[in-house]
């Protein structure tokens, strides 16, 4: 996976990367720039999960009532 232009992204730093966790140990400033920035490109796609408790999503209402008629669970 790595390169000579990215010799710090092995497969231990990729793994790390995907796992939303920090690359690891970057000597290079550079090649920090580097991981920060696909860190934070990583970060952006991941999905934006609302907080336990949060605000209802839309449509969820609907969602849990149709499961709910379907299992016939209504009103549990």
């Amino acid at each position: 996976m790595a390169d000579e232009g990215n010799s710090w992204l092995g497969a231990a730093a990729a793994e790390n990367l995907l796992r939303g966790d920090p690359a690891g140990p970057v000597a290079d400033p550079r090649d920090q720039a580097v991981a920060a920035r696909l860190r934070g490109a990583l970060d952006s796609l991941a999905p934006q999960v609302p907080p336990q408790g949060g605000p209802e999503l839309p449509g969820e209402a609907a969602a849990v009532a149709a499961f709910r008629a379907a299992r016939g669970l209504a009103g549990a």
